[in-house]
């Protein structure tokens, strides 16, 4: 009975070919390591990131701040050149440029011209192309100071809706507050019925929503009597009691100050201070106010494919 061959190996040719493997190893490695440092890949959720970019769903200016055509130092005008933004804010002496949505996103940002940082991230993950740490602090208290300016503009120009339009702006005294069911549109009501059908639509439970009841004690402008008690939608009042003292805005048409919804009653009801800082501005800042508004529902308008002209009354 005969036995397997004997095969005997070369020891030089292993050699030779483990050490090219070896080589290819270390250089399939270098090359990996180079690109992860180049890329700043030093995560799993760096990975995740760039597999996400890599699908299509973010801005092209990804692959020129991954591949480092765009840096730190550059000009935030060459940059707005090549890359127009989705959109652009300016606060104190810094400047954000957004690419995308607010969850799935990517933004840069610039001080005095300079570019500062840029990340991109989504819903569990984020990558950051370069940074500034130094700078991080003083960029959140620019933007949540913008964020209150914001918000005490947009407080005020209702206040200016309302006085203009002969909408009842007035003081009140909370009595109470209850929960009553949600009027639905008919359009969303028909929309729920097809997804979920009649039977689980019916069966289901309806969302509620909360209506103020108020007596008025001081009038600002409008017809109202002091001492009248007003039963109000909650649509923008965050009323509590005990909390800090409101102006209440109540609205015939809430076109006025949405002008893309459909007309309906409604009330808003904003901080004291929003009336203070109103009343302080002088004509020209009241017209500036409400041009820059105006400006800002066109576009957003515009944006959403709106017909007629953002900003128009009933």
């Amino acid at each position: 009975m005969h036995g397997l061959p004997f095969i005997r190996l070369d020891r030089r040719k292993f050699k030779r070919a483990a050490i090219i493997a070896a080589g290819l190893l270390t250089v399939f490695t270098l090359v990996v390591v180079f690109l992860c440092g180049w890329l700043g890949i030093r995560s799993r959720m760096d990975v995740m990131g760039y597999y996400a970019m890599m699908q299509g769903h973010y801005h092209p200016v990804w692959k020129d701040l991954a591949w480092r055509r765009i840096r730190k130092g550059d000009s935030v005008e060459s940059l707005l050149q090549r890359h127009p933004p989705w959109r652009r804010l300016d606060y104190r002496r810094y400047t954000e440029l957004r690419y995308g949505g607010s969850f799935d996103g990517l933004a840069v940002w610039a001080k005095d011209g300079k570019l500062i940082a840029a990340a991109v991230g989504s819903r569990g993950w984020r990558h950051e192309f370069f940074t500034t740490p130094a700078e991080e602090k003083a960029v959140d208290a620019a933007y949540s100071a913008y964020i209150e300016q914001k918000m005490l503009e947009d407080q005020a120009f209702r206040i200016h809706r309302a006085i203009t339009g002969g909408q009842d702006v007035f003081f009140a005294r909370l009595i109470e507050s209850h929960e009553v069911p949600y009027d639905w549109d008919e359009d969303i009501m028909q929309q729920l019925r097809k997804i979920y059908g009649q039977e689980y639509f019916d069966a289901m439970e309806k969302p509620t929503r909360l209506e103020f009841t108020v007596e008025v004690t001081k009038v600002l402008y409008g017809d109202l009597q002091v001492g009248t008690i007003l039963t109000l939608p909650d649509d923008d009042c965050d009323v509590r009691p005990g909390g800090p003292e409101a102006v209440f805005l109540h609205f015939d048409d809430s076109r006025l100050i949405y002008p893309q919804h459909k007309a309906r009653e409604m009330c808003s009801a904003v901080p004291r201070k929003a009336l203070d800082w109103y009343q302080s501005l002088m004509p020209d800042q009241v017209t500036d106010l409400e041009a820059r508004r105006l400006a800002e529902w066109a576009k957003r308008a515009s944006i959403m494919g709106i017909g007629g002209t953002a900003g128009e009354g009933p």
